[in-house]
């Protein structure tokens, strides 16, 4: 697993920021902040805390985060169950929770993105 990577994804599909804004928010150089996302430089729990919360999330959700995705989609697409209600097929009594805490995060995240794309909309005088 590479941090940087689940903290570029979560900045440009979730977030929709530009890197020098967060490197303006973290006090770090363009380029610093870059080789935090390009997995050249080692972040601190601390970084990791700051990263989270400009991205208004914790650390344990951007530490998971490719993870989870891809958990909740295999839960759920179950590899081309072709409609097959997966709910009943012997699901463990804690996994409802945690597909329950994946949904949450997911439909957070999406709705996040659509205030966003709403908000360039609407900057750029544009009807929708």
């Amino acid at each position: 697993m590479k941090v940087g990577d689940n903290i570029r994804e979560i900045r440009e599909t979730e977030k929709n920021f530009k890197r020098s804004f967060v490197a303006e928010k973290l006090h770090l150089s363009l380029k610093a902040y870059a080789n935090i996302e390009n997995n050249v430089s080692d972040i601190t729990l601390g970084r990791l805390q700051e990263i989270a919360d400009i991205f208004e999330c914790s650390p344990l959700y951007i530490l998971n985060y490719k993870q989870s995705k891809r958990d909740f989609y295999n839960y759920f697409h179950n590899n081309g169950n072709h409609g097959i209600n997966i709910m009943n097929q012997g699901v463990q009594s804690q996994e409802p929770d945690i597909i329950h805490k994946l949904k949450d995060e997911l439909l957070k995240s999406e709705k996040n993105r659509i205030a966003l794309l709403e908000a360039l909309l609407k900057k750029n005088n544009i009807q929708f």
